[in-house]
């Protein structure tokens, strides 16, 4: 009979620690962010998964105390169309998502961006989208980079601030291209600079001779590359410089690329470009670089920094406000407090474009391999 009512003790207190793991679990708040994008791409540069998993690691020893579990994870699209939205209808349709850092391909995001905003998915954008994405009235897609619109601006502001005054202009690629083109010359309206040459396309080397005397014969004193595809972009570049290794030449971010700055860092040297993000010295960056440095053993970059904020931008609403819904935390992101971050504060229009202070945002200069702020 002992032996019986023993049995049933334990029987009972084993049900009840396996009814206390259940109930746990089912309390446990998770934030589950992963990274839908090019897996190779995201794993060769490295700076900008390396501040996503770091923050990842700083939220949960934060935040675990406080029951929530904080996780992500690359999901490779293998730079493909069809596998890129494939993967976005199974993300849409995973109810443990909360929202998704899409770095694709903008051709792949103009698709993959509706899939997961139609299933109340929070969809920021590190990288950067389509400007005509954030005017359809998204809800919960934030572009934490500024618009095209912006960059052409920042570029005009730039070569207007130098100088230049017959500037040529090569733009190759998709509408964000295309729309840093216009941009560029239409905040040259007032200044004294000038675009005398709009160049689409260079097929060879030879193309370019007959292209290159023409500016020679316009006195060409600056150029301006907007061309999609970090590959193309540089053998452009390349061709430039090898008929003249001085003009000065202004670059879209798209420069900006580890890997591509050390097999042309010849050629790279002093091209301009401008940043993608406006950094606000101060404790939070200096401690941020400190702790990078620590982690990784090398210096944090600007995508290091997109990448920690990108994940602590979300994960931080939802613990602050005490929610794990997806809708209430795109709701409150846009608050017009905004968000402040390591690289400072961060906010947004109604339709998720990143409000950005032009006359703030840094010029870089390449030098030796790296960009560096251009001292104003």
């Amino acid at each position: 009979m002992r032996k019986f009512i023993a049995v049933l003790i334990i029987f009972a207190f084993t049900l009840g620690m396996t009814g206390c793991r259940g109930v746990m679990e089912d309390n446990k708040k998770t934030i589950y962010i992963p990274v839908l994008g090019d897996a190779s791409w995201l794993r060769n540069d490295g700076s900008f998964y390396n501040g996503v998993q770091l923050a990842v690691q700083d939220c949960v020893k934060e935040y675990s105390s406080l029951g929530y579990d904080v996780k992500t994870s690359i999901i490779d699209d293998k730079a493909s169309y069809d596998n890129g939205v494939a993967d976005a209808i199974r993300l849409g349709n995973d109810s443990k998502v909360t929202a998704v850092l899409n770095v694709q391909d903008f051709d792949v995001s103009k698709t993959t961006i509706d899939i997961l905003s139609s299933k109340n998915k929070i969809v920021l954008l590190p990288y950067g989208c389509y400007d005509e994405l954030c005017t359809k009235g998204y809800k919960n897609v934030f572009c934490n980079v500024p618009s095209s619109a912006d960059l052409g601006k920042a570029m005009a502001l730039y070569a207007a601030r130098m100088g230049y005054s017959r500037i040529a202009v090569y733009h190759n690629g998709t509408p964000a291209q295309q729309k840093i083109a216009p941009a560029f010359e239409l905040n040259l309206k007032s200044t004294k600079s000038k675009i005398i040459d709009y160049v689409p396309n260079i097929a060879s080397q030879n193309d370019f001779d007959s292209i290159y005397d023409r500016w020679n014969a316009l006195s060409c004193d600056a150029v301006v590359i907007t061309q999609y595809g970090l590959e193309r972009a540089y053998q452009v570049l390349e061709m430039i410089r090898q008929k003249n290794s001085k003009i000065p030449i202004i670059g879209e971010p798209i420069f900006d690329g580890a890997n591509y700055l050390s097999t042309y860092k010849k050629d790279a040297e002093n091209i301009v470009i401008p940043s993608t993000l406006i950094i606000q010295p101060g404790n939070k960056l200096n401690e941020f670089l400190d702790h990078y440095r620590q982690k990784y053993g090398k210096e944090a970059d600007i995508w290091s920094i997109q990448g920690y904020d990108s994940i602590r931008l979300i994960v931080d609403t939802a613990v602050k406000n005490k929610i794990v819904n997806n809708e209430e935390i795109a709701k409150i992101m846009h608050d017009e407090k905004g968000y402040v971050g390591v690289q400072g504060t961060i906010k947004f229009h109604a339709g998720g474009a990143l409000k950005t202070d032009i006359k703030k945002l840094n010029m870089l200069i390449c030098k030796n391999g790296n960009f560096v702020n251009i001292k104003k």
